[in-house]
C-alpha cells in the first residue's frame, strides 16, 4: 500500500545545484504560534522528535541538462504540522532531502522500515532524512555528503562522498523531491542485510526497525505493493529509475 498521492516522476540530470537561502522561512506569527503549540504538544507526549533543519522547495528551474532547485530552511515542527494544512497551502512544506540508494552488488536498494519513535511508523521508506547545517556550503546544500552521514548514522555503512553520485531526483506533483544519491555497495544482499539487521537490533531506540531489499525494476515494485506495510510513493519511482540506469 503506498500513500494517497500518485503522480510522482523521475528526473534524470547531468548537473543539479539545490541553493538555499540565506535567510529562514519567516511564517505569519499566527501559524508559527499554532506550529509551536502543536510541537510542545508533541514533547509532552514524549515523541523524542528533534526540531532540526528542513529545506522547502521554493522554485524548481529546469535547462536542457541542467536543474537548479532554490530552497529555503525551516524546520521539523513546521513540516510535520504543514501536513495538516491544505495541499495548494503557500505554507505547506515542499520538502527536499537526499535519498541514500544503497543499491548491493546484486542490484538490490536497501530501504528501510520506520520505527514506532517516528511520525511514520512502520512506513518503508529510503534510508535519509534531513540535512544538517553542515550538508550546507557557501549557500548550496551537498546531497552526497547528507546521504553519506545519514547512512552511517541510520545503518552503519560508511563510504566515501566521492564513490557515490547524484543519480536524478523524484519529484511529485506538490513539487516534494528525493534527491537520489546512487551509493553502490561490494556486497550482496544475502550478506549485508543481515549485518543491518543485527546492527539495529543492538541500538537503543533506532530510527529504523528493520530494513529490507527491493530488487531494482519490476519484480522490486511487485514486491512493494505485496506489503501489508505501506511505502512512500517515490520509492517506486526510484526503484524504477535507478533500474533504467538513472
Amino acid at each position: 500500500m503506498a500513500d494517497k498521492f500518485s503522480k510522482t516522476m523521475w528526473r534524470s540530470v547531468a548537473h543539479l545545484a539545490i541553493a538555499v537561502e540565506n535567510e529562514r522561512w519567516v511564517l505569519p506569527h499566527s501559524l508559527q504560534q499554532r506550529i509551536d503549540r502543536y510541537w510542545n504538544e508533541l514533547l509532552a507526549k514524549e515523541t523524542g522528535f528533534f526540531r532540526g533543519p528542513v529545506l522547502h522547495v521554493k522554485r524548481v528551474h529546469s535547462h536542457a541538462q541542467s536543474v537548479r532547485i532554490d530552497t529555503v530552511r525551516t524546520d521539523y515542527a513546521h513540516h510535520l504540522y504543514g501536513r495538516s494544512l491544505s495541499e495548494d497551502s503557500p505554507y505547506r512544506v515542499r520538502v527536499l532531502f537526499a535519498a541514500a540508494c544503497l543499491v548491493t552488488a546484486d542490484q538490490f536498494l536497501i530501504a528501510g522500515v520506520m520505527n514506532s519513535n517516528t511520525s511514520r511508523p512502520g512506513w518503508i521508506q529510503s534510508i535519509g532524512g534531513s540535512p544538517t547545517d553542515e550538508d550546507i556550503h557557501n549557500g548550496y546544500f551537498n546531497p552526497i555528503v547528507s546521504a553519506c552521514r545519514e547512512a552511517q548514522e541510520e545503518v552503519a555503512i560508511s563510504l566515501r562522498p566521492s564513490d557515490c553520485r547524484v543519480g536524478g531526483f523524484t519529484q511529485d506533483e506538490m513539487n516534494r523531491i528525493a534527491v537520489v544519491v546512487y551509493m553502490p555497495l561490494k556486497h550482496r544482499a544475502e550478506d549485508i542485510i543481515p549485518q543491518i539487521k543485527a546492527y539495529l537490533k543492538n541500538q537503543q531506540n533506532p530510527e529504523l526497525e528493520d530494513v529490507l531489499g527491493l530488487p531494482l525494476g519490476p519484480v522490486g515494485l511487485k514486491m512493494l505493493n505485496s506489503q501489508t506495510r505501506p511505502h512512500v510513493r517515490y520509492l517506486e519511482t526510484i526503484v524504477q529509475g535507478l533500474y533504467a540506469g538513472g
